[in-house]
């Protein structure tokens, strides 16, 4: 998101990062076990995205259609697991959230928009309806953000920058960034279409990894401020 016209066009190989291959995710937090779809969970993972769909959207635009029949579930599960051993041409992954002690599926998260040129990424997330409001998104994000910017010789991605977007009407969501102490980088003013809400300010936040505490999962206080 936000490159400029000459980056669109013209493609450089900047840093030249390259993915582990195999992509290697399996994370555990205080509550949660954040790793890949496995096929046979198409049915419970569809039965929960239909009957969210309310809660999902405006903001989850894939839920509109994506998932309708369970067979497209199953193909987004398999797509992601392709993902993982793509090489070179490894752009993202879609993970699930499950809780560790139920194993029950919760949401979703991963990252998207990988960048070789610097070594980037973004992340999202979001949480089944009852499941809201227990912090399980900003445990998530914070894990997610580790991984992503772990050296692949400890399992990570071995990036060097995470970054968040959101509509600045999206209020659940931004807090999450805000929690973990991510640097807001930008104000877009009304560049995100939201339905029923019309153009909003698009907001973004973004991280280093020399300004992200591994141990603690948040950002640096202060750092590089």
């Amino acid at each position: 998101m936000t490159l400029d016209w000459n980056e669109q066009r013209e493609p450089k190989p900047g840093l030249g990062w390259l993915a582990p291959n195999p992509v290697r995710c399996d994370i555990r937090t205080a509550r949660l076990t954040i790793r890949p779809y496995r096929l046979e969970e198409a049915g419970p993972v569809n039965s929960i995205i239909k009957a969210d769909r309310g809660h999902l959207l405006p903001w989850m635009l894939w839920a509109r259609s994506d998932h309708d029949q369970v067979a497209g579930t199953a193909k987004y599960i398999a797509e992601q697991s392709l993902a993982l051993t793509s090489g070179p041409a490894f752009t993202g992954v879609g993970v699930g959230m499950f809780e560790t002690t139920t194993g029950e599926f919760v949401g979703g998260t991963g990252v998207h928009d990988v960048r070789a040129d610097t070594a980037s990424c973004e992340t999202g997330y979001w949480l089944r309806a009852d499941r809201c409001g227990r912090g399980y998104a900003t445990e998530a994000c914070g894990a997610i953000i580790s991984w992503a910017m772990t050296d692949p010789s400890d399992g990570g991605l071995g990036l060097r920058r995470v970054r968040i977007w959101c509509s600045a009407a999206n209020e659940p969501s931004s807090r999450v960034p805000e929690r973990l102490g991510l640097r807001l980088e930008a104000r877009q003013r009304d560049e995100c279409y939201v339905d029923g809400y019309g153009p909003t300010d698009r907001l973004g936040w973004g991280v280093l990894a020399h300004e992200w505490d591994f141990a603690q999962h948040r950002a640096i206080t202060n750092a590089g401020a």
